[in-house]
């Protein structure tokens, strides 16, 4: 009875917790499933649901150096998110798949007036600002990347249980970058709510203090027709409506 005890003691010292995730899930996922697990010394690789293989620690922390070349080559040089190749990648992977998506297009609203009157500066401080709300305050399953000037670009592979708690993330974004944007103006601004600037035919008016515009689009499981160039002209219609909404939110729904 004591040798039975002893050989499992022994047995149970030489075991290690590993992640186990399907052969076709996406990097991200198996570097994440290492990264949570201190202990872990690899993953387990599953095909349907059976065991396929394994991917040793160093294996992983290869597969995540390269990733981190790859990032450190492809992101904007101003606020360090992923550029427009990694964009480019996310919705090819939207595009080859059939999951539940929610996408989002940011613009910064009056930032050319805000740049005439604050300088290239402090619009290089804004833009970093709303880089780093977005970085903040949603989790890490978000896609968060800079289209260029003062677009952005936010998606999340969803699914219905969590599409309301997902577009409602994304959704306070907007009043968080008006609120926090308050803090880039003069005291004097900030009391009036408007600065003084010239619009693009040269006369002066009155432009409201920064905000951003959010076009949230929805693709639906199964929804067929989700081609990149489809999904970038929805958007970019969606932006402009965005733009005339007392909330700056516009949301669409692919079916």
């Amino acid at each position: 009875m004591a040798n039975n005890c002893a050989e499992k003691l022994k047995l149970k010292n030489l075991l290690n917790p590993c992640g186990i995730t399907e052969v076709n899930c996406n990097i991200l996922t198996i570097i994440e499933l290492f990264s949570n697990n201190a202990e872990s010394i690899g993953i387990i690789i599953t095909n349907n649901s059976k065991y396929y293989g394994f991917l040793s620690a160093r294996a992983i922390i290869t597969i995540m150096n390269e990733q981190n070349l790859i990032h450190a080559t492809e992101q904007n040089p101003l606020t360090k998110l992923p550029g427009n190749s990694m964009i480019e990648k996310f919705f090819a992977q939207v595009s080859a798949n059939k999951e539940l998506y929610i996408l989002c297009y940011f613009d910064l609203d009056n930032f050319k007036a805000f740049n005439d009157v604050y300088g290239f500066r402090n619009g290089d401080r804004a833009i970093i600002l709303f880089a780093d709300i977005l970085r903040k305050n949603l989790p890490s399953e978000f896609f968060k990347g800079h289209i260029g000037g003062d677009d952005f670009f936010v998606a999340v592979e969803s699914d219905e249980q969590s599409e309301e708690a997902h577009i409602n993330m994304l959704s306070d974004m907007v009043k968080k970058f008006a609120d926090d944007a308050r803090g880039l103006y003069s005291k004097e601004d900030k009391e009036k709510g408007y600065i003084i600037s010239t619009d693009r035919e040269g006369k002066k008016k009155k432009f409201p203090l920064l905000c951003t515009s959010a076009a949230l689009l929805v693709v639906r499981r199964n929804t067929t027709k989700r081609s990149a160039d489809y999904l970038n002209d929805i958007l970019s219609l969606q932006k402009k409506v965005a733009k005339q909404e007392s909330n700056h939110i516009s949301i669409s729904c692919l079916l």
